[in-house]
């Protein structure tokens, strides 16, 4: 079944006590946020919360003998509504412990919530064949942990699934771990080869936390990333081209992981592998795929590291001279490691390396990324991390309407309203008190397939007093699953104005309207009546370009009304 869903917050009426908890969405545990050429970063953070206060604070504490200079309990929001905030802090590079709590009339509401080890470092994407992904030779973990991964071994189901699709969808969560000796590097690599050598050497000389992602893949070239970036057909014994391998992997971390965290550089080392061409030839390939990155990373300064490495029994002077021009003549492109430098006593084989060959490279990475001549740190234009959205973005699903009411027995009923169903099993109806750990409540039987209105209720009898979420779980009966957006329902007397939320936001704000109705278009004017936002179909604004101080939105619904509501962009 193919679904479209649209979540509405709903608010139940009911007099309760108010309860003082926060709950942080965003960022997670070990998340590392690239930092810009002064050091800097915003630690962006997202959550929700109960009760009603008049502040949102956080802070970032310093952890025992780590890195970094703590920031100090901050107004992230300033009167929020909605139960679902949106904020951040200027940091400098170090790993720290961050805590969000509630305030109301200058006291602290309830406990406060800590996500740990929250760092501002460096962010690394590595491509390149077998010798930037494994070979035969034995490999170390990474002793310190500042050093970070995210690991597509956590789940060889889901991994072995990406490489059969090469869709996003079936990319591991950003969910960093310590780069350990049996971690793979998300999306692509399945060991950590000496990378995690290259980790202890970068955060012993920089003193903040590192991230590696991979989109290295042995047997490839440049010329396979340039054809699959381009969809010209080749055909391989084990690249999936039908998928655009290998080039996905570099599209799906610009596009999946980047956004969340920046990025300081791609990590290049092509060359052995592009014998079927010339030097011209393999500097072609090598400026097409920097072209298609910027483009899709929708930024022209995304910097590379480009390694002289073209060692197989000797140097290929050809194609070393061309990763030299690359690295002279096109903008944001920097020397990357002289890997050309290890000859045969750090080579197994004349050219994958061995334990030795491992230690070298590492070195040699090392010395290019920290060389004070290229100032990778001060001249590399960092891609910065940009602020995740609200929790809560509409689904490709059939769904025009999720509600929530209080019935006479004191429940809380759910009743949602489908407009078309095509193989529909089942909705598991799922709840949760921190809109994070979610628990099967129910189950309803679907329709099957019915091209006709269908409406659904489930009546929740173990009614909290807290504010508690909900989230449909529709299943085909092939096993394919959708999962919705939340419902939030509080056991309160609901503010009726409260519509548009965060209020006041810094990046983004969500429209909601009860009663079935939809956006048709929302519209932001300054106080003195300038448009200054038009959208259309959409609940989401993204709100950061504005300046400081009050605006009005407008929405119009489908039903033909007309609301405006006065917002501050903080």
């Amino acid at each position: 079944m193919h679904l479209k869903f649209f979540t509405f917050i709903n608010f139940l009426l009911a007099s309760s006590a108010l309860f003082g908890q926060v709950n942080v969405t965003f960022p997670p545990s070990r998340m590392v946020y690239q930092r810009d050429q002064s050091g800097d970063a915003k630690v962006f953070i997202n959550g929700t919360y109960l009760n009603d206060p008049d502040q949102i604070q956080a802070r970032l504490k310093t952890r025992d003998g780590e890195p970094g200079f703590g920031v100090d309990w901050t107004t992230i929001v300033s009167n929020p509504s909605g139960y679902i905030f949106s904020g951040s802090l200027n940091a400098r590079g170090g790993r720290f412990d961050l805590e969000v709590r509630t305030m109301k009339n200058g006291e602290q509401i309830g406990n406060s919530t800590i996500v740990e080890k929250v760092g501002v470092g460096e962010v690394f994407l590595i491509v390149g064949h077998s010798n930037a992904a494994k070979a035969e030779s034995e490999m170390k973990p990474a002793s310190s942990d500042l050093v970070n991964t995210i690991d597509p071994n956590a789940n060889v189901e889901l991994y072995n699934k990406y490489l059969e699709s090469g869709s996003p969808a079936d990319l591991p969560p950003l969910a960093p771990v310590q780069f350990c000796l049996n971690c793979g590097i998300a999306p692509m690599a399945q060991y950590p080869w000496f990378w995690t050598q290259l980790g202890d050497l970068l955060v012993s000389s920089l003193n903040v936390p590192v991230l590696f992602y991979s989109a290295a893949f042995g047997g490839s070239s440049m010329g396979h990333l340039y054809k699959a970036a381009y969809n010209i057909n080749f055909d391989h014994g084990f690249i999936k081209y039908s998928i655009r391998m290998p080039y996905v992997n570099i599209r799906n971390t610009i596009t999946t992981y980047m956004p969340r965290t920046g990025l300081r550089a791609i990590l290049s080392a092509h060359g052995v592998n592009d014998g079927d061409t010339t030097g011209a030839g393999f500097y072609f390939r090598n400026k097409m795929v920097i072209e298609k990155s910027r483009s899709e990373a929708n930024y022209d300064n995304l910097p590379w590291m480009i390694a002289t490495s073209c060692y197989n029994n000797g140097i290929n002077q050809e194609k070393t001279d061309a990763q030299n021009a690359l690295i002279n003549e096109i903008h944001d492109v920097f020397r990357g490691a002289d890997l050309n430098q290890i000859g045969q006593s750090g080579r197994y084989d004349g050219l994958h390396f061995n334990e030795e060959g491992q230690r070298r490279a590492a070195e040699l990475w090392r010395d290019a990324i920290t060389n004070p001549q290229t100032n990778l740190l001060g001249n590399a234009r960092s891609l910065m991390a940009t602020a995740p959205p609200l929790p809560g973005p509409p689904l490709p699903v059939d769904l025009v309407s999720f509600t929530g009411q209080k019935d006479a027995a004191g429940r809380n009923r759910l009743t949602w309203v489908t407009s078309s169903e095509e193989n529909n099993d089942y909705f598991e109806v799922q709840r949760s008190l921190d809109a994070v750990n979610f628990e099967v409540i129910g189950q309803v039987k679907g329709f099957g397939d019915s091209r006709v209105s269908n409406t659904y209720t489930y009546a929740d009898e173990q009614v909290s007093e807290r504010l508690t979420y909900y989230r449909l779980y529709q299943v085909d009966y092939d096993g394919k699953a959708s999962l919705s957006s939340i419902v939030a329902v509080k056991t309160a007397i609901a503010r009726e104005n409260d519509f548009v939320y965060p209020n006041p936001a810094q990046h983004f704000v969500e429209v909601v309207l009860n009663n079935g109705a939809t956006v048709d278009n929302l519209n932001v004017f300054d106080l003195s009546g300038k448009l200054l936002i038009q959208k259309e179909k959409t609940s989401q604004l993204d709100i950061s370009a504005l300046g400081k101080g009050a605006y009005i939105v407008e929405i119009k619904t489908n039903g033909g009304q007309s609301v405006r509501k006065k917002i501050t962009k903080m």
